[in-house]
């Protein structure tokens, strides 16, 4: 299969969350792409989406075109493997697609002899628009035609397409909720905290130090950058901020967990 201008493909999207919003907001700019949705409700976001972008939407399975060049599944990760058993069903040659970053490939190799993943590692908001190009791409494919088409495909996207097999892409989806899931939960921590203990508006003046930490893991490596009283061994403002903390306990026991680990790997970054 080849991506060409002058031939409409047809992409059929299986389910109507996030990942499912982004890629019918960013395909609709291409005239080349006939989308249609299917998912077993037509929701009010799903009726946005529809209004928004003048696509097909259908909520019956036998209504679905078995003819679609792109059968991207964006269904829960423990959906994934059912959803590709009823598409196995529809004897399709197409390529069949899913955008998880902890489900192998071999989980959907029975739908279709054409069975990729095209993981694009980004946190993904319905209706928030992204930036495409800056978000890098993980395809994996069945076989080498596919790895193609997939990879023409994905720099429609993205200026970064990366080949990565399932037990990578595992290891890298990990790495990213340490990095994106986790940190923002330690946002929500500090929002919490800011806003009991001082005021409610309080953790808008932390965001410029956020976005300052983020842009210069960019340059410099994450360890070097780090500071801080854990970073520069001071103990005795460490003391004074887990009394600050008697009252929550859970974070408390954070602090402590996560002061131990930057304190390891600047022992570990000296030795170097």
């Amino acid at each position: 299969m080849a991506l060409k201008k002058n031939i409409k493909i047809k992409v059929l999207i299986i389910g109507g969350g996030n990942i499912a919003w982004h890629l019918v907001s960013h395909l609709s700019f291409f005239k080349r792409f006939e989308i249609t949705i299917y998912n077993r409700t037509l929701s009010p976001k799903l009726k946005q989406l529809q209004k928004e972008f003048k696509i097909a939407i259908i909520t019956d399975w036998k209504k679905i075109d078995t003819e679609s060049a792109l059968f991207f599944i964006c269904t829960s990760d423990s959906a994934i493997s059912g959803i590709a058993s009823k598409i196995k069903k529809l004897k399709t040659i197409g390529l069949v697609i899913h955008t998880s970053g902890t489900i192998p490939l071999k989980d959907i190799a029975n739908a279709s002899k054409n069975a990729v993943v095209f993981y694009p590692l980004q946190t993904f908001t319905f209706g928030q628009s992204v930036y495409w190009p800056e978000i890098p791409v993980f395809i994996e494919a069945s076989n080498p035609k596919a790895v193609n088409f997939l990879n023409s495909f994905a720099k429609i996207f993205s200026n970064t397409v990366v080949k990565l097999n399932s037990a990578q892409r595992l290891k890298l989806h990990l790495a990213a909720v340490i990095a994106g899931n986790f940190s923002n939960a330690m946002y929500s921590a500090a929002y919490n905290f800011t806003a009991k203990e001082i005021g409610k508006d309080y953790f808008t003046y932390l965001i410029p130090l956020i976005v300052k930490t983020a842009k210069k893991t960019r340059s410099v490596n994450p360890v070097k950058a780090q500071t801080g009283p854990a970073a520069r061994g001071d103990k005795k403002t460490q003391k004074k901020h887990l009394q600050l903390l008697k009252k929550y306990p859970d974070l408390k026991k954070i602090y402590k967990s996560v002061s131990k680990l930057i304190e390891k790997q600047q022992k570990n970054n000296a030795k170097l």
